[in-house]
């Protein structure tokens, strides 16, 4: 069966549940008015892997444990779960029927039909990549592998296994030069195997000479475990990787530092130098015919050139900027995929084009805080990269992106690659820049001042709803040796307000009361036995006095607290009874707010108008997975509305200063827009 004809089996016997992605974009949950960015190739469960050899398909893992294939558009057409075995998907037969997974203690070939396992090879194995290869027809691997942590094996060198998968036995054991790490190549035919590693000489007053270090060395076998040469990098930096032409008879070597060696793998005799820019050589592909060779860079530049003769065919720089990409597949003679990983996020590209294949646009790492701006004509959104972006809630479409400018002596102005948090209405953020706490104007992006932090203990801040005081917690995992403190500032002015010392006290979250005069904390206050009490505490801000408290047993779950309206109440996310509001002048419990079941996620919102509650519930299991919200009102405790949140967990809510509007921030790397005035 031909790969094409294959591939249309493999479509044709999808699950029916994961065929949901509709062609112009993605799907809107029901209730929702529109999607902020794309949850296409952002994953929650973990990036893709591998590519397949027609460049059309991701390997990924999916919600479940299984394994998705992925179309470049983010359509995922099937799921396999492998049978009994759980690894990272390193490469495929050129047929696709093949795949090769290394776990912790195995590498294994799986049939992608089914999901059996085909061949295993039980032993400590490396991850990443050049920890195993395939052969073009599936029926050989080779797996590298790392010295034994273990005390009995610790004298162990490290070795290479060349696997026959059709019989499932050991074909060769290849004891190469280094004493750290080996990793392997395979040449396509399964008849050569390169290995190269890291050496260390413990006992040395010196670092080796290059052409004496085995670090330096990269060794070519037969496949029966026969060495045929060596190739030796006197230059640069180590042997980063090493790829075969497709009929094996040259390999191509770099260090990463922009040249390409050539080598004959019968002898080791070097056939040619390539040069490339600075920080090539992180991926080698060689194209079907061994005509062209492509090499990727940190930066995600792709360069080409003609084997024979050592000319240059041209660079490709990414449609984005990207980390070090994460393979190079030729399609065809002139034609290949370049794929990258960066946050959350995967994206292909097509070389020499340079064009786009994969979703754009919208966060790349999970959304951190939402903010409804304008007066609700716009909504702000900050993912965990420091990335702030503008939005049309109509219509869902960008509106800009918002750079928060941190000073940076001698080096000009930089941004913010932290977590951001927003203030409700979007006029200002809160990062932290590394010198500490940075309050930012919005939409301008223009730092003001920094809040002191202390660097030896956790440092989280968060802005009061109305965007005028951020609240300060100070804590540590040590309550005894270090107390955790609460201090509030006032963002117009620039100066402390108050401060709350809570000995005792980890886990600590708090809130200021919507008058400014009460703060509200929870925290967990341990006993020698593991457990101890979940505390939520009232006190006056400005003379740090208590006022009330509520206590009940402590457990595992998220804790947040959201003061209300009335300066007397707030609602409290407890460990032990989830949701509840209570009041911290008496402290006594008010009322529990019903879930129906579902469990608690992790934030939750005040309207302005204090009249409604939205709680984020915990993302279930599957293939995709939901975080519902359930919107309360604040003074009777009655469900208003349960929406169903969108995919992964949810990190922000933000209510529209009318009420009307809810927009949820998620791990997916998306936010969405609802309208809980509907019925």
């Amino acid at each position: 069966m031909t790969a094409r004809r294959f591939w249309t089996a493999f479509a044709l016997s999808l699950f029916p549940a994961l065929v949901a992605l509709a062609a112009d974009g993605d799907p809107l949950p029901d209730g929702a008015k529109a999607r902020l960015g794309t949850a296409r190739l952002r994953s929650t469960s973990g990036s893709p892997t591998a590519i397949t050899p027609n460049g059309r398909f991701l390997a990924s893992p999916v919600p479940g444990g299984a394994i998705g294939f992925l179309e470049l558009n983010g359509d995922v057409t099937r799921t396999v779960r492998i049978d009994g075995e759980f690894g990272t998907v390193i490469a495929f037969s050129a047929d696709v029927k093949r795949a090769l997974s290394v776990g912790y203690q195995a590498a294994f070939v799986w049939d992608t039909g089914t999901g059996k396992v085909l061949a295993k090879a039980a032993r400590s194995v490396l991850s990443g990549d050049n920890a195993a290869a395939l052969s073009a027809d599936g029926k050989v691997f080779a797996v590298g592998g790392t010295k034994s942590f273990n005390e009995k094996d610790k004298d162990k060198l490290p070795a290479v296994t060349v696997w026959d998968a059709d019989g499932n036995k050991e074909a060769a054991s290849i004891r190469p030069a280094q004493n750290e790490t080996v990793y392997v190549a395979l040449s396509p035919d399964g008849k050569r195997v390169a290995t190269w590693g890291y050496h260390a000489d413990r006992d040395a007053k010196e670092p080796p000479k290059p052409e004496a270090d085995p670090g330096r060395l990269v060794q070519f076998w037969t496949a029966d475990g026969k060495e045929t040469g060596k190739a030796r990098l006197l230059t640069g930096s180590n042997p980063a990787t090493v790829a075969f032409s497709p009929d094996g008879a040259l390999a191509a070597v770099s260090g990463g530092e922009g040249a390409v060696y050539l080598f004959d793998p019968a002898t080791g005799t070097a056939k040619g130098q390539l040069l490339g820019r600075s920080r090539q050589g992180r991926r080698l592909a060689f194209s079907p015919d061994g005509k062209t060779l492509a090499s990727a860079g940190d930066d995600g530049a792709v360069q080409r050139w003609a084997v024979a003769d050592g000319t240059r065919l041209g660079t490709t720089e990414p449609p984005v900027p990207m980390t070090f990409p994460r393979g190079l597949q030729f399609t065809d003679n002139e034609r290949l995929v370049a794929w990258s990983n960066r946050g959350s996020a995967t994206f292909a590209w097509e070389v020499p084009s340079g064009k786009l294949l994969t979703p754009a646009g919208g966060h790349i790492n999970p959304v951190t805080s939402v903010a409804v701006a304008g007066g609700g004509k716009e909504v702000f959104t900050a993912a965990s990269d420091g990335a702030v972006i503008r939005w049309d809630p109509v219509t869902g479409k960008e509106l800009g992106t918002i750079p928060l400018k941190t000073p940076q002596t001698g080096y000009g102005t930089g941004v913010v690659t932290g977590t951001v948090y927003l203030t409700a209405d979007g006029t200002r953020a809160l990062a932290n820049d590394g010198s500490g706490l940075a309050v930012y104007d919005l939409p301008a992006g223009t730092q003001q001042f920094v809040i002191p932090t202390d660097y030896n203990r956790e440092n989280r801040a968060a802005f009061t709803p109305d965007g005028a005081k951020v609240v300060h917690v100070v804590s540590s995992y040590d309550a005894k040796k270090n107390p955790s403190r609460v201090v509030v500032w006032d963002v117009a002015a620039a100066k402390k307000l108050g401060e709350v010392d809570l000995p005792g006290l980890t886990q600590v979250q708090a809130a200021l009361s919507p008058d400014g005069k009460s703060l509200v904390t929870s925290g967990t206050r341990p006993d020698e036995k593991g457990g101890g009490e979940f505390v939520v505490t009232g006190w006056e801000l400005a003379t740090a006095k208590k006022r009330g408290e509520f206590t009940e047993p402590s457990g595992y779950g998220a804790k947040t607290v959201a003061a209300t309206a009335d300066n007397k109440t707030a609602v409290v996310l407890s460990p032990k009874s989830g949701p509840i509001v209570v009041d911290f002048v008496t402290g006594t419990k008010v009322r529990t707010l019903e879930l129906g079941g579902k469990q608690p996620g992790s934030v939750v919102a005040v309207s302005s108008d204090g009249k409604l509650v939205a709680v984020a519930t915990q993302a279930g299991f599957g293939a995709s997975p939901a975080a519902p919200v359930v919107v309360f009102e604040a003074d009777t405790g009655k469900v208003k509305k349960t929406i169903a949140g969108g995919s992964g967990n949810l990190n922000a809510l933000a209510f529209s200063p009318d009420g009307k509007l809810l927009v949820t921030g998620s791990y997916d790397t998306t936010a969405l827009v609802w309208d809980i005035s509907e019925k």
